[in-house]
């Protein structure tokens, strides 16, 4: 029993505090096809221009392209996925605002026994309003990889797909930080 001296839990303590927080790429995932695809690309170029084989200059090309889509994941300090205050923060987005997110959702699937984890975000409204602080990219990254998707669904909401199995963090820990800021 319960006497009027106790201390008393706060209700919401079975909630994580909200700290912000922000994740990028694993990098150890990603060095092998990043440097792969390079060192091979130049391989080719360089028994090319020895050689005078001009087709393998072109077969070098596909490497070397490969190579460059991987570049951000190898990239230092470049966060791909955030939270804070002010919103959730995707990488070549910005800030989407936490009252435009109506629910966020971790999916699992297993292809070849490897998980492939992504954290499904479904907005309120379209992107481009939902966004409080955009985020500008150069030109060149355009064409390289990114760690989210963008889909239409019914009614004019849009679901945001970010694949977590790419991040150096436990899926369920983004997952339960996220949440902290707004649970959804």
């Amino acid at each position: 029993m319960a006497t009027g001296k106790e201390a008393q839990k706060p209700e919401d303590s079975e909630h994580e505090a909200a700290m912000p927080f922000t994740v990028s790429f694993n990098r150890s995932q990603s060095e092998v096809i990043f440097y792969g695809c390079l060192v091979l690309g130049v391989v080719f170029a360089a028994i090319s221009a020895f050689t005078g084989i001009y087709l393998l200059a072109m077969a070098a090309a596909a490497p070397i392209v490969i190579a460059y889509w991987h570049y951000p994941m190898i990239e230092r300090g470049k966060p791909q996925l955030g939270a804070n205050e002010e919103g959730l923060y995707v990488e070549r987005i910005g800030f989407i605002d936490w009252s435009a997110i109506r629910m966020t959702d971790v999916k699992r699937k297993t292809v070849r026994n490897v998980e492939q984890v992504r954290l499904d975000v479904l907005l309120t409204r379209p992107l481009d309003n939902a966004v409080t602080r955009a985020q500008s990219a150069p030109f060149w990254k355009k064409y390289m990889k990114r760690n989210w998707k963008r889909s239409r669904r019914e009614h004019g909401r849009e679901l945001i797909a970010i694949d977590l199995h790419t991040l150096a963090a436990d899926p369920d820990e983004i997952l339960d930080r996220i949440r902290a800021f707004k649970f959804v």
